[in-house]
């Protein structure tokens, strides 16, 4: 007879002939878990937001409140997302941006003061804006591979300068959009079933479908990967991993001022002050969607759901009436333990 186990797994380990279904089913989602960040990353979202049901059923099963909070929700993620998309490909390759608050909130104020200013047409003005983050974008990315300036160091430089003149560009506190009927494609919302939902909500899906394509099923995609996975390995086999890098940053430049656009057009005013602390946010949700912080790993799904993790923790300790002190420590912790879950995982 021979000695050979009679269970055996693909992986080539024995399987006890005892092993329950439910053994067996557990196994799988741990594999599942681990080969899909996404779906424990999903699975996190599901449990804060029940949180809601079970600590404030009164909210949670009540539709007109729930349909505010949701559309409010779906809102406020919305920047961090069509931002994220950017950073997401940065930290893939190796490198971050901490000035994309700063750009944001450059993004909006111009595209105000190019209309009420300038008098530009709506068209015109968000190619201006979105030339305004290429060439930030540029200026980054030209910096850090050229010059040698670690990311941190430039971007941290660039978010001083941009808050600067984000704070110039609004002497009376804030600028405000004219009532032009086309920034209602960047600012309008729509109702489906009693859900308001700002079209900045379908501008960052549609940003995501077709950046995830992009990263996912185009040779950029892979040289993205690749440089982040392994920068002089990528070189060798003959990836510019400079201009990919370049462009990651040119790409995070143009959609952080997108996302000021749009936001500028949905709230109808920006202050100067606006985006401040995004960039720790975003990175934070592109983290927890799975993206390796040293790079070589991510995806835009996963960028995705981290955005939803971080946007409904503080609607969950707003309903339960936590201060905001309260709401930055517990923010710090998950943000914290979600990164340190990560590097777990990975080992």
């Amino acid at each position: 007879m021979s000695d050979e186990p009679d269970h055996v797994t693909d992986g080539g380990t024995a399987e006890s002939p005892g092993t329950s279904a439910a053994d067996r089913a557990a196994g799988s989602l741990r594999e599942l878990l681990l080969q899909r960040r996404e779906v424990g990353v999903l699975f996190g979202f599901l449990v804060l937001f029940g949180l809601i049901a079970v600590t404030r059923p009164d909210i949670f099963f009540n539709w007109d409140d729930m349909s505010g909070i949701t559309s409010r929700l779906l809102r406020q993620i919305a920047p961090y997302v069509i931002i994220g998309i950017g950073m997401t490909y940065l930290i893939i390759g190796g490198e971050f941006d901490l000035s994309v608050g700063s750009m944001y909130a450059v993004g909006g104020i111009s595209f105000a003061m190019l209309l009420n200013d300038y008098r530009l047409t709506v068209l015109v003005a968000l190619v201006a804006v979105l030339l305004i983050g290429v060439v930030v974008g540029l200026t980054n990315g030209v910096i850090v591979t050229k010059a040698g300036v670690p990311s941190l160091i430039t971007t941290i430089g660039m978010l001083s300068i941009l808050r600067g003149v984000a704070y110039y560009l609004t002497p009376a506190g804030s600028r405000q959009t004219p009532d032009l009927g086309l920034i209602d494609v960047f600012g309008g919302s729509i109702t489906v079933f009693g859900l308001e939902i700002a079209h900045q909500v379908f501008w960052a899906i549609g940003l995501t479908v077709v950046f995830g394509l992009l990263l996912r099923k185009t040779r950029f995609g892979y040289h993205v990967y690749a440089t982040g996975d392994d920068q002089e390995a990528a070189e060798m086999t003959g990836i510019n991993t400079d201009r990919v890098k370049i462009l990651n940053f040119v790409l995070t430049g143009a959609l952080a001022a997108f996302a000021g656009v749009v936001a500028i057009s949905y709230f109808g005013s920006m202050f100067g002050s606006a985006g401040s602390g995004f960039e720790l946010l975003i990175i934070a949700a592109v983290v927890i969607g799975g993206t390796n912080l040293f790079g070589g790993e991510g995806s835009l799904p996963g960028m995705f759901l981290g955005s939803l993790v971080i946007g409904v923790i503080p609607v969950l300790l707003v309903l339960n009436g936590l201060s905001v002190e309260i709401q930055e420590f517990l923010t710090g912790i998950v943000i914290i333990l979600a990164v340190l879950l990560d590097i777990f995982i990975r080992r």
